[in-house]
């Protein structure tokens, strides 16, 4: 006769900035001790249930014995997250209904995957997405249920709690939630069914995991990364008034990932030197590049700026560089061996 699951005495809570004091599992996210979920780099998750997302690994937590489980969780009675997202819900829904998440296994990954990867799964991988990471939104069917909270803290854990409450409503019927994906999904299979049909002009370097894409005008980040066939993404954006660059490292490579096999990161600055060599910094635009240690480390010639994880929230200026010229910083620096 089995023993019932430890983790169904687990309660919801949320770690925030400060992090919490009692006892607790952390998923997707990690809080600085206690037993911990997740697939972000420097994680604890023991190797038996590792997998490439915290969902993932969280299933298999779920599937374990409840004396394995028992002697992993000890004495915690809490459960959280650090952040909000689709993996942490995913996360959350198999450690707290676990029979909720595995009879709907696919679709969660899927819709993890569109999220901490930024790119195309399914359209309703997709759909679940955005609705998650938009519930609270103005156009969202329940955001009364939200009305007054300000706290971003207290709103992460309200729409976790709704979600735990509702999963069938998001999961089952996403339909209700289409304001909250419609327009977006439109445009990004749109972009992409154009790319295939050659409006995107893609150049791969496979030993370098490295991939050009050049398109006339702007291109959602899912397109490209959907598109790359790479780790490494450089855009090549032409505009009427001239062209735009923007690099990425995609974030397959910042988390720690069990089937998925990325490049290295380099270090993005001393290439963003070269170029601030060729062409100096005028009118509030330069060469400007994030340290690998960002999840999503941006190389771009635009007004520097702070990044917002999983926002394209800089501003890009025209560069007088030839497109050669860019590339072959970038070719140069990811064929230099690596310094140890």
């Amino acid at each position: 006769m089995s023993l019932p699951s430890p983790a169904t005495h687990l309660r919801l809570g949320f770690a925030g900035p400060t992090g919490l004091s009692e006892p607790h599992l952390s998923v997707d996210g990690m809080t600085p001790h206690g037993p911990n979920l997740s697939h972000w780099p420097g994680n604890r998750t023991p190797p038996a249930w590792k997998a490439d997302l915290s969902t993932g690994i969280a299933l298999r937590f779920a599937r374990a014995d409840a004396t394995a489980q028992q002697a992993f969780l000890g004495d915690v009675e809490l459960v959280c997250n650090d952040h909000y997202d689709t993996d942490g819900f995913g996360s959350l829904l198999a450690i707290l209904r676990p029979d909720v998440a595995f009879a709907r296994e696919e679709l969660l990954l899927a819709a993890a995957a569109t999220g901490d990867y930024g790119v195309w799964q399914s359209w309703r991988g997709f759909a679940v997405d955005r609705t998650i990471a938009r519930l609270a939104a103005p156009e969202s069917p329940v955001r009364g249920v939200f009305h007054g909270v300000s706290d971003p803290d207290e709103l992460a854990l309200r729409r976790y709690e709704w979600l735990l409450a509702n999963p069938e409503s998001v999961l089952d019927r996403v339909g209700q939630f289409r304001p909250l994906y419609a327009d977006e999904m439109a445009r990004v299979q749109h972009e992409i069914e154009r790319g295939l049909a050659g409006a995107v002009e893609r150049r791969i370097w496979p030993e370098l995991g490295f991939a050009v894409l050049t398109t006339e005008g702007p291109s959602h980040r899912m397109t490209l990364n959907t598109l790359a066939s790479a780790y490494r993404v450089l855009h090549v954006q032409r505009d009427a008034d001239g062209v735009r660059y923007r690099y990425h490292d995609r974030t397959e490579s910042w988390f720690e990932l069990v089937t998925i096999r990325t490049p290295t990161r380099r270090d993005l600055r001393p290439v963003a030197a070269r170029l601030a060599a060729l062409e100096p910094a005028r009118d509030g635009a330069a060469w400007t590049a994030d340290a690998p240690s960002e999840p999503i480390p941006e190389l771009y010639f635009g007004v520097p700026s702070r990044q917002e994880y999983g926002q394209l929230t800089r501003e890009l200026r025209p560069s007088a560089l030839r497109p050669e010229q860019v590339i072959a910083a970038f070719v140069d620096a990811f064929v230099a061996p690596l310094q140890s």
